[in-house]
């Protein structure tokens, strides 16, 4: 909440939202617990890129939003002791830029200077074929069997114009998710990935 996020189509704010916040959660904690809770409306906006890019996002309400980071919080430990490789960062916790940083110096210094280097194409599937609440939910179904988490789960996606919509909080993690059999078809390599971004280290062009 110390984030300046814009109101959700609900216009309410961060700053409205923690007046009599302790009651809010309270009922927001009820209606989770007892699968009353149903997601807010969606703010549609258009997302520039530092690249120049644009794409179309979403700004869910703000209650949604802690929805979203709590389910997030709930399964990203689970899959990082289980399903995210060493060499995977971004969108995770104590891997950053400088932590891909640090692994490509190792392999360079071990001779391994010519890099293979790939970005994967619409990881968000929005442009090819879309993606549904039940194909993601199935990824998840790999790692996670709490029958409650995965219904929570999927009934946040069913919400979403594609489940990994930018904008929504648990798209970082479905990125990450959703390539999780490329990181493992990939681990025998010298491989770094950085959000959706690989790059293989070789000892030669041909190799490369």
């Amino acid at each position: 909440m110390r984030r300046s996020g814009s109101p959700g189509a609900d216009h309410v704010t961060w700053h409205a939202y923690r007046e009599n916040m302790k009651a809010k959660l309270s009922i927001l904690s009820g209606k989770l617990r007892d699968g009353s809770w149903k997601p807010g409306p969606l703010r549609n906006i258009l997302i520039k890129t530092f690249t120049g890019k644009e794409m179309n996002g979403i700004i869910p309400t703000v209650e949604d939003r802690i929805v979203h980071r709590a389910m997030r919080n709930a399964i990203e430990p689970v899959l990082a002791e289980s399903a995210f490789l060493d060499f995977v960062s971004g969108f995770r916790q104590e891997r950053s830029r400088l932590t891909a940083i640090r692994q490509a110096t190792t392999y360079i210094n071990r001779g391994q200077t010519w890099i293979a280097d790939v970005d994967v194409a619409d990881v968000s599937g929005l442009r090819g074929k879309l993606l549904n609440a039940n194909e993601v939910g199935e990824w998840l179904a790999n790692w996670i069997s709490d029958g409650s988490c995965l219904k929570l789960f999927k009934n946040i996606l069913e919400n979403l114009p594609s489940p990994i919509c930018p904008g929504s909080g648990l798209a970082p993690l479905l990125i990450n998710l959703r390539l999780v059999p490329v990181d493992w078809a990939l681990s025998n390599l010298a491989v770094i990935r950085f959000t959706d971004n690989y790059c293989i280290f070789c000892c030669s062009k041909t190799e490369a």
